[in-house]
């Protein structure tokens, strides 16, 4: 079987700022791997057995390879990365036709393709959604659970006030859940293991995608702004040791 996870660098949330046309300026600031694209490689490496192959892909800027690396340090067998120029400032309408081509012309044979639930700086959740569409196939959202199925797989969705277990066919889009905090580490074998492996490039052309279908000019949506919310609680502290005055007291601030 082969898995295919795409997986994301992200910046450090604190530390976010955006350009003039609302995409977020990833210069300067740390990145690390995406802790929901972690969750799905998790998933997905629990499931593996001999003889079966786990991609990850990415799109990104150069230095995005660091993450593609650290994939392959925790289990996977091989890892793209998609980097141009042309994809820069892509909303979830680009960065899925950019990804579903990869997958058509890449990973045809891809078992099931498995996705973070949302990106840690976007949060949209769309992108798996958008990726099943244009695929053509099934997608099945907030995994919490993956296990075998003779040729198909069993899922649990936890949708927050139900769960609902499924049988999912080969050639599925997942997008997983949280996970277990206590995640596997590396091996040093492994680790040195994976500083050999390489790290395949693509770029627009070698996808043969055209430049107005990928990145800011394939973009279906616009950021006009962008602001965190900031929630300001305040407390007020009252005499209860009469219980009329304080039933009065609720009953007059309700």
């Amino acid at each position: 079987m082969r898995f295919v996870v795409a997986v994301k660098q992200v910046p450090d949330t604190t530390l976010i700022r955006v350009d003039e046309h609302g995409s977020l300026i990833r210069q300067g600031i740390p990145a690390i791997l995406d802790p929901y694209a972690e969750h799905a490689l998790e998933a997905v490496l629990g499931l593996k057995k001999p003889g079966d192959t786990v991609t990850v892909v990415t799109m990104g800027p150069p230095q995005a390879e660091a993450v593609l690396r650290r994939c392959l340090e925790i289990g996977a067998d091989e890892a793209y990365l998609l980097a141009d120029a042309a994809f820069a400032g892509a909303d979830v309408h680009a960065t899925a036709k950019t990804l579903s081509v990869f997958v058509k012309r890449v990973v045809p044979d891809a078992t099931l393709i498995i996705c973070g639930k949302q990106a840690a700086d976007g949060d949209t959740g769309e992108v798996p959604a958008e990726l099943a569409q244009m695929l053509g196939i099934s997608q099945f959202c907030y995994v919490t659970q993956l296990k075998r199925n003779g040729d198909g797989f069993l899922v649990t969705q936890d949708y927050g006030d139900e769960q609902r277990d499924c049988r999912v066919p080969a050639g599925s889009v997942l997008s997983v859940a949280e996970g277990d905090l206590n995640r596997r580490l590396p091996s040093i074998k492994r680790y040195l293991e994976a500083t050999a492996l390489p790290i395949t490039v693509l770029n627009r052309v070698q996808l043969m995608l055209g430049a107005y279908s990928v990145g800011l000019k394939g973009s279906r949506t616009k950021i006009v702004e962008s602001h965190a919310v900031r929630t300001v609680r305040t407390g007020k502290i009252f005499d209860g040791t009469d219980p009329v005055k304080a039933a009065a007291h609720l009953k007059e601030m309700l």
